[in-house]
């Protein structure tokens, strides 16, 4: 993958994206005889949010993943397609690999009460050590969904064999920017996301949250070693265990 800035998306091309949106948002409410006042109750939105959407202004990442959730559509009938070159996203793993996933998994699944147990207690005494050492522990004031944006994001920037500073280079963006958002500390604007996208080549809507059909593949990535030095241990940890499930049926799929 070429790293340098052509990738990246260009102001006029994402003007042209957002105004797309903003009647494809509309052409959905109206097609479905909802008026914007309705809209606001099934997503949650404010209605001058909704409107400034309409009119091709660049919503909030979150807003638009509540307003495509709200509306219970998917993000490839909202959103426009895509004006950037797209790439496949490669997760073949290779037999080895799948033969320590299948371990892993099978392992995990006969030791999974101990090992949860286990986690718990490391938890427990960072805890009580931070409260020993007259700290207070800091509740995770993320949003799920960022935080999964981030991961996400994370896990096709590894995939394709860019750094955080490629990544920078190839948005437009600012290197310190991205890490906020690949750990859920930052709601981008969907300009921005735009041109993340177009910097990794792969549709827009990939990067949505919490929809199944994309699961199984980033459950692949992140059991593949990509996180391998930049999670703690415990993170390594929940990341499995939250991947379980899904790690058992996508190798046993890809195997048979």
């Amino acid at each position: 993958m070429n790293k340098k800035t052509e990738t990246q998306a260009n102001d006029a091309s994402v003007e042209g994206y957002l105004t797309e949106l903003g009647d494809r948002v509309r052409e959905v409410r109206e097609k479905r005889e909802l008026n914007v006042v309705r809209v606001c109750f099934m997503s949650g939105l404010s209605v001058n949010t909704v409107q400034n959407m309409e009119k091709g202004k660049a919503p909030a990442y979150n807003s638009l993943w509540k307003l495509i959730q709200g509306l219970e559509e998917v993000p490839d009938n909202v959103l426009p397609p895509d004006r950037h070159e797209i790439l496949p996203l490669e997760g073949q793993a290779s037999d080895e690999e799948l033969q320590i996933c299948l371990s892993l998994s099978k392992i995990f699944e006969k030791n999974r009460a101990s090992l949860l147990e286990i986690l718990s207690e490391v938890e427990r005494i960072k805890t009580d050590q931070t409260l020993n050492e007259g700290k207070k522990v800091p509740p995770d004031k993320r949003q799920p969904v960022l935080v999964e944006l981030g991961e996400r994001i994370r896990d096709i920037r590894l995939a394709r064999g860019l750094s955080g500073a490629d990544l920078a280079a190839a948005s437009g963006l600012h290197a310190p920017a991205i890490h906020l958002i690949e750990i859920g500390m930052r709601n981008p604007n969907l300009d921005t996301l735009l041109k993340i996208a177009a910097a990794l080549r792969v549709p827009t809507a990939l990067l949505f949250a919490g929809f199944p059909k994309v699961d199984a593949t980033f459950a692949l990535f992140r059991v593949r070693g990509l996180y391998s030095g930049i999670l703690s241990t415990s993170e390594q940890a929940r990341i499995l265990f939250d991947k379980l499930d899904v790690l058992q049926r996508v190798t046993k799929d890809i195997m048979n």
